[in-house]
């Protein structure tokens, strides 16, 4: 029975033309010919398929998108399209979820009546040169076409904290599926959060538009559901573009002698999408490891060491080298069906490996050069006491080298401090203030908790 199968439009498709399954490539002659390009003669008006959902994983942001398994495979070796490019830059990881909105409109497709081989294609056949055939035309022809638009938003969602991620992608997903409303703006709502959040929360809008007047990107979910439920109208009969191209193979055609058969490529299509789909999986691992290594410090290893940069550098390299031998393996799968395998390694024991969230082992200095006196005690104010006792022996007078302890949130670091004898002017009758005159490391500077930072101090009655 003849297969038919609707492919995204790339640049250069045309009716007629003949196409590679395997390769998704689009030959450069006519292999077909046809009296004319029509519609049904049922087929009015339009189609309008509307999305709304959440995704955390590649295959199923592709699904959302209407980007199939076979189109993955086939943007390997040919021309990769708008929306298939779009995805990829999204760069998907296991650290965020993706809010997908999305409205396509589809015109009737529009086939070609009465097709036949061209005589250049019919030719070769007759001289039973299939391979040549092959070569030319590829395994398919392409039928027909199908205009219309699509307008997708895909909001990411970021952030250490699976709750946190989770309530806002879910704020979003329902205030998206609900008709307008007035009132406060979620966007507004949604950007006090990040500035809040302790967990490198972060939201990013993507749009993605073809077809349709009105091209401008919008940034607010309010101005993107206002966009997807007028994008219909936007589409018009002038306002449509190609969107996909509908593919057949050529078992349907009176072929010279009626005895052609062609390689059956099922199984050659089966295993690259089965290895592309390895290919996905490999990025997202690629994808956490790069954002690890920018969160460093709040990732632990199983065993609640720390984790070590390197580590993650050498885990990037080899799922990079997995990448290259997927993609050889893909690539001499398409040249030669006896040659096609899965291949055996798996992301998943990759992404086994790699640390988990935890708490931070990293704390950032505080400045505390002038900033305030670490302890008062006079008549004239009320005590403030940021060292904490017992005092240092001799605080009175010079020191060297004594360790002191912090309140408060300084607590997560050792000081040791200095002062010399000069650096001592009491008030009389009042006792002297205490202030840091220089630190080491400097204020702002990330170091591991327990770290020991080195004051010199001055006791002194005001602030310079």
């Amino acid at each position: 029975m003849a297969a038919q199968t609707e492919i995204p439009f790339l640049d250069g498709m045309k009716v007629g033309l003949g196409y590679d399954v395997l390769t998704g490539v689009a030959t450069k002659s006519p292999a077909v010919m046809g009296t004319s390009l029509t519609a049904p003669a049922q087929a009015g008006g339009q189609t309008v398929t509307k999305t709304l959902q959440i995704a955390q994983e590649t295959s199923v942001l592709h699904q959302a998108l209407g980007i199939s398994g076979d189109v993955s495979a086939g943007s390997m070796f040919g021309d990769a399209s708008a929306k298939f490019k779009f995805a990829s830059d999204i760069a998907v990881n296991s650290f965020s979820l993706y809010v997908v909105v999305g409205v396509q409109v589809f015109n009737a497709t529009q086939t070609l009546d009465n097709p036949v081989l061209s005589e250049e294609a019919a030719d070769l056949l007759r001289k039973h040169k299939t391979a040549r055939f092959r070569d030319r035309f590829g395994d398919r022809f392409i039928l027909g076409i199908k205009t219309g638009g699509e307008y997708f938003a895909i909001y990411k969602v970021e952030s250490l904290d699976t709750t946190e991620r989770s309530s806002i992608a879910g704020e979003i997903h329902a205030r998206a599926g609900a008709p307008g409303v007035a009132g406060g703006s979620l966007d507004a709502a949604i950007s006090s959060k990040i500035a809040a959040s302790k967990s490198k929360l972060d939201v990013s809008v993507h749009v993605f538009q073809a077809g349709g007047s009105n091209t401008g990107t919008e940034t607010t979910l309010d101005a993107i559901m206002q966009k997807a439920r007028a994008f219909p109208t936007l589409v018009g009969v002038d306002q449509g573009v190609p969107y996909s191209m509908l593919v057949h193979d050529y078992r349907g055609l009176a072929l010279p002698g009626d005895e052609l058969t062609f390689i059956d490529v099922q199984n050659q299509q089966d295993v690259l999408t089965f290895n592309a789909g390895l290919l996905n999986g490999f990025s997202t691992v690629i994808n956490n490891i790069d954002f690890v290594r920018k969160n460093i410090d709040h990732f632990k290893n199983a065993d609640g060491s720390n984790v070590d940069d390197a580590v993650l550098a050498k885990a990037r390299k080899d799922c990079l080298q997995q990448v290259d031998a997927i993609r050889l393996q893909m690539s001499k799968c398409s040249n030669d069906a006896t040659t096609c395998m899965r291949v055996q390694s798996a992301p998943e024991d990759f992404a086994r490996l790699l640390p988990k969230v935890g708490d931070s082992n990293r704390v950032t200095v505080p400045n505390m050069v002038e900033q305030f006196p670490l302890i008062t005690g006079s008549v004239y104010r009320p005590p403030h006491n940021l060292l904490v006792p017992p005092y240092p022996a001799g605080l009175g007078g010079p020191f060297t080298g004594e360790p002191i302890v912090l309140a408060d949130d300084f607590g997560n670091l050792t000081y040791v401090a200095d002062c010399a004898l000069e650096d001592i002017h009491p008030r009389p009758f009042a006792g002297g203030l205490i202030f840091v005159k220089a630190q080491d490391p400097p204020g702002g500077s990330v170091v591991s908790k327990g770290s020991t930072v080195k004051l010199a101090l001055r006791i002194g009655d005001t602030a310079p």
